[in-house]
């Protein structure tokens, strides 16, 4: 049996969830929470999760505005 894929809505990857192959977590819950997680009803149909890399660096930019915030938005 193949294991169901995602596609990365940032660069394209293909990635497996853990949530969806059955598994009590996914690769995900390994990183720091990172994003407010929306209501059902605000995603839209076809989002998607990022890849493993993708992820990385959008938490590490995340930290890193927080740490060093644009010039002019104190």
């Amino acid at each position: 049996m193949t294991e169901p894929t995602n596609t990365c809505p940032r660069c394209g990857a293909t990635f497996t969830c853990g949530m969806q192959v059955g598994e009590s977590a996914c690769w995900c819950a390994a990183y720091p929470a990172a994003f407010a997680v929306p209501a059902a009803s605000e995603v839209p149909a076809d989002a998607g999760c990022y890849c493993p890399r993708c992820l990385a660096e959008l938490i590490e930019a995340r930290r890193a505005a927080r740490v060093h915030p644009p010039a002019g938005s104190r």
